[in-house]
C-alpha cells in the first residue's frame, strides 16, 4: 500500500533542519569540559576580534581614498568608526 503524504514547504524543512542541529551543538557544547569551552570562546572572540579590525581599516582607508578623489567620506568613515566602538566593546566584555 502506498502512501502519498503531502511535502512539506521548503521554509519548514529549513527551520528544522536548523533546529535539529542547534539542539544537538548545545548537547555538545553542555558535554565539553569548561577549560574547552573557555577555549573556543576565547579563540571566536579572537577572531571576531581580528576581522572587525580589518573590516574598520578597510573602511578608513576607502573613507580617506573617496576624499582623495573628491566624493563624500563621512558614509565610510562613519562605519569605520562604528566597526572600531564594536571591536573595542567586543574586546572589553572578553575581559570581565
Amino acid at each position: 500500500m502506498n502512501v502519498n503524504l503531502p511535502a512539506r514547504p521548503m521554509w519548514q524543512e529549513l527551520l528544522l533542519s536548523a533546529l535539529s542541529l542547534t539542539g544537538v551543538l548545545l548537547m555538545v557544547w553542555w558535554t565539553l569540559p569548561q577549560q574547552e569551552r573557555q577555549m573556543i570562546r576565547l579563540s571566536a572572540l579572537s577572531r571576531a576580534h581580528r576581522c572587525l579590525a580589518a573590516l574598520a581599516w578597510r573602511e578608513g582607508r576607502a573613507g580617506m581614498s573617496d576624499e582623495l578623489a573628491g566624493r563624500d567620506p563621512a558614509a565610510r568613515y562613519g562605519m569605520a568608526a562604528w566597526l572600531g566602538r564594536i571591536r573595542d566593546e567586543l574586546e572589553r566584555s572578553a575581559r570581565q
